[in-house]
């Protein structure tokens, strides 16, 4: 097996992202994953006949980066909006309406929605605290200290708290700030109102309205399209191919696969942030490197998809999905999405009354729930929040995710951020993925698209 000038560990959208913009570069690029399938987190399973997403379903329109790319790569005739897009709030007095916000930060307190959520009482006292003046903030912020500092306990236990549990899998005061939502405390202190703040953030999207978007017939054909594009500059993408080791040897890395050893001058990193550290070792030469890698945080979660024949599902009685408060005493899911309500696509394949729901799993980096039993416990949530009994299933799929999402705790963007630096000063070394971005998809592809960069600085 011939050397590859630069050899790329892992086939996620990180890696497939890097191979591209260093073959564009005019660099000769092999990808090495140990999987038998590129696309990490974007993943289908058949349900019903249909391929449909069972890992990330679609990208934030608040940052350009996936749309950019999603654009280079010919896909933009098949972006579409959510059918709908309004979400529930399941907390212990029952459902409510989702109120305008960001991360459940309401951007109007006195909005009806909001008031019906926290309480006429709780919505005024945040207005009052949210009109005091703007001191002094820590950067590193937890996101449930600063919604509590700004408005009240009970907006991050009605609003931030299930919202972002279901986004993020993690408690808000666990959460840095800024590491969430970039901008946060920036519009904080020019609108001095934290409401105000989050309600320019949100229409920065451009479509308040709709803060995502998806493809038709999956997020996969984003992995596809990124196959293709980087194999068609040359790039040679393995699959089932698990690098055991890598190190150092003279001004050339030593790659070591199941298959035998590989050369190459450049090493590319696309890893989960353990797994990055753990091939680094402990070698000193990367100390700088694998320190700020151990300390980032993942959490395990798991989703499940059930097609259920229900017609009293067909008029969207759950609205676009439901986000689950925290410690719910009935429903353990921490949220459902109800994907043939939100995607015009997945309805028309499916066809009524055949829908599919997503439920996930996993709070705080810990699935509590045994894998095997989630199909079970997946149905059950799904009655309670129909207010049945029980429901009929005619297939379910379920997909784990280990060590997929990053928990990022105070902190994490000066974590990242010395990674980033220590492996630019390395001698040619780039990490990306590595939870460097974030849990968006946008925070990924921008981490990738710099790997150039990285290698070349």
């Amino acid at each position: 097996m011939p050397d590859s000038e630069v050899i790329v560990v892992g086939a996620g959208v990180a890696g497939l992202t890097a191979a591209r913009e260093l073959a564009l570069a005019g660099r000769t690029v092999s990808v090495l994953e140990s999987g038998d399938r590129p696309g990490g987190t974007l993943r289908t399973a058949t349900i019903g006949g249909v391929d449909l997403d069972v890992g990330a379903e679609g990208f934030s329109v608040a940052r350009p980066q996936t749309r950019a790319l999603i654009d280079e790569l010919g896909l933009a005739d098949r972006v579409v909006a959510p059918r709908r897009s309004d979400a529930r709030l399941l907390l212990d007095d029952g459902l409510h309406r989702v109120p305008p916000s960001l991360l459940g930060i309401p951007v109007d307190l006195g909005d009806p929605l909001t008031v019906d959520v926290l309480g006429a009482d709780a919505a005024r006292r945040a207005q009052g605290r949210d009109r005091a003046p703007v001191g002094e903030l820590a950067p590193d912020i937890a996101l449930g200290a600063l919604v509590r500092e700004r408005m009240d306990a009970d907006v991050v236990a009605r609003l931030v708290a299930p919202v972002v549990g279901g986004v993020h899998a993690v408690d808000p005061d666990t959460v840095e700030a800024e590491a969430v939502a970039p901008g946060l405390l920036g519009a904080l202190r020019a609108e001095g109102s934290l409401a105000r703040a989050a309600a320019r953030l949100r229409a920065a999207n451009g479509a308040p309205g709709s803060a995502v978007n998806g493809l038709v017939g999956g997020m996969t054909a984003l992995v596809g399209a990124l196959v293709d594009a980087a194999g068609g500059l040359g790039a040679d993408i393995r699959l089932n191919s698990r690098v055991r080791s890598v190190r150092r040897a003279g001004h050339r890395w030593q790659v070591r696969t199941d298959d035998g050893a590989r050369a190459c001058q450049d090493l590319v990193l696309a890893l989960d942030a353990p797994a990055a550290a753990m091939l680094l070792g402990d070698d000193p030469a990367w100390s700088g490197v694998v320190a700020p890698l151990r300390s980032v945080r993942l959490g395990d979660v798991a989703v499940v998809a059930l097609l259920v024949d229900l017609p009293v599902v067909d008029d969207d009685p759950l609205g676009s999905g439901v986000l689950v408060g925290p410690g719910h005493p009935s429903v353990r899911a921490k949220a459902l999405t109800h994907a043939s309500a939100k995607w015009d696509w997945v309805r028309e394949r499916l066809g009524p009354p055949r829908h599919v729901v997503r439920l996930s799993y996993g709070r705080d980096g810990t699935l509590a729930e045994q894998v095997d039993a989630l199909p079970a416990t997946a149905a059950a949530d799904l009655a309670a929040l129909l207010g049945r009994e029980s429901v009929a299933v005619e297939q379910s799929a379920v997909a784990r995710w280990p060590r997929t999402l990053v928990r990022p705790m105070p902190g994490h963007r000066a974590t990242a951020a010395a990674i980033v630096d220590a492996a630019t000063a390395a001698p040619n070394l780039a990490v990306v993925g590595a939870g460097l971005g974030g849990n968006s998809l946008a925070g990924t592809i921008a981490v990738s698209r710099g790997v150039v960069a990285q290698l070349t600085s």
